[in-house]
């Protein structure tokens, strides 16, 4: 058996079984010759339980590293004037969160060189946004999905920067929601994505091209500018869900994002392109953008975002403002308390004006969020007059 754990084991694992074996002879005369016949299995779940712990680690060449979070709410949606089923102007629901999905992150690297590394992330994530799928006199469920929105390799090199290859973010996702609010959690300028909105929403803006399979570069970050470019094949994508046709060929997306601190003033800020090429000549492009500022002492802040459609059918454009403050008050962590106002334009349906304040307290000894927020929605297409809806939750990182 010795010979067996000689193989199979960490040095680890036999230091410390060793250190039981030793405290087991250290027992009485009467005690240790009554040792049972289940000593050693014991022992060997003890080592296992060892191994357990360790294989997190990776396998010593290549780093694991497991994170994620759990986020669950509930919350309240009213229709002033429901025409779609008049008996269901409100309605209460409890469901995850469509703005920060529960999730688990696998990722590690592995030095090639000293100066080239390679790595890997695969993450999962449980579909139960049901709160976006939130319509007028309806309120389905979705819990219980999971889906690898995340399965990419990368080559990264300290001076050249980072080729990137597989199922990833696009380097326009969230670029026009950059915020120094620290209020991701309850939602940002994007209203669909954030809160089932509607179809004229930001969101519509940050083209995920992750959906399909992209290759990627990222540059390293000169004087506070990164840039990244992708570009996606999306004759060769398995789910060609392109908006507008199924015939679309293939996408690039672009993005520049600067981030500095001056004295007290902290700065990030944000541009991006997206451009789709259809072989049924239903090309569509898109502009978009925000800039943040924070007064690092008092944690006062302010934010900015915008988006507009230059090439398509729907010519959709918003824009959406955000303000408040960041800081720790009470002791076990930040608070962030704010209001933010919103308008988002688009010839296909009803122009939407929204506005809405929130609190998020972090505890940062548990690395825990609790929210609450509120939105109105005013001549929006997601209800037939407007729409109030609050939420509240809690997120847990890990």
């Amino acid at each position: 058996m010795i010979g067996g754990l000689l193989k199979s084991t960490s040095s680890l694992a036999i230091v410390a079984a060793a250190g039981m074996f030793i405290g087991g002879l250290a027992l009485t005369p009467a005690q240790a010759a009554d040792l049972g016949g289940d000593c050693c299995a014991d022992l060997e779940e003890r080592v296992a339980d060892l191994e357990a712990t360790t294989a997190r680690k990776g396998n010593r060449k290549v780093s694991l590293k497991i994170s994620g979070h759990v986020n669950r709410m509930i919350g309240w949606w009213e229709d002033s004037d429901n025409t779609v089923d008049p008996n269901e102007n409100s309605e209460f629901f409890s469901a995850g969160s469509g703005i920060s999905g529960s999730r688990i992150q696998f990722a590690g690297s592995a030095k090639l060189t000293s100066t080239w590394t390679a790595g890997y992330t695969l993450r999962l994530r449980l579909s139960d946004n049901s709160n976006n799928m939130l319509s007028a006199g309806e309120n389905s469920n979705n819990d219980g999905d999971v889906d690898f929105d995340r399965n990419f390799v990368y080559l990264k090199n300290s001076t050249l920067g980072t080729i990137v290859w597989g199922r990833a973010g696009a380097p326009t996702d969230g670029v026009s929601n950059i915020s120094l609010a620290g209020r991701g959690v309850t939602g940002d300028a994007a209203g669909y994505n954030s809160w089932n909105g509607d179809a004229m929403s930001g969101s519509f803006f940050d083209l995920e091209q992750g959906t399909h399979q992209a290759i990627a570069y990222i540059s390293p970050s000169l004087a506070g500018f990164t840039f990244a470019a992708a570009w996606a094949d999306l004759d060769f994508a398995s789910d060609n869900t392109v908006p507008e046709s199924s015939a679309a060929t293939d996408a690039w997306d672009l993005a520049l994002r600067y981030a500095n601190e001056f004295g007290p003033i902290r700065l990030a800020a944000g541009i991006g392109y997206t451009t789709v090429d259809n072989d049924e000549d239903a090309d569509f492009a898109n502009l978009m953008g925000s800039v943040a500022l924070m007064h690092t002492p008092t944690g006062l802040n302010v934010a900015f975002g915008a988006g507009k459609e230059l090439e398509g059918a729907t010519d959709r454009q918003f824009w959406h403002l955000e303000g408040g403050i960041n800081q720790n008050f009470f002791g076990p962590g930040n608070t962030s308390i704010y209001g933010e106002y919103g308008e988002y334009e688009n010839t296909t349906a009803d122009d939407a004006v929204m506005w809405g304040v929130g609190i998020v307290q972090n505890f940062d000894s548990a690395a825990t969020e609790l929210y609450l927020a509120y939105r109105n929605w005013e001549d929006s297409d997601i209800g037939d007059g407007d729409v109030q809806q609050i939420i509240g939750g809690m997120r847990i990182k890990f």
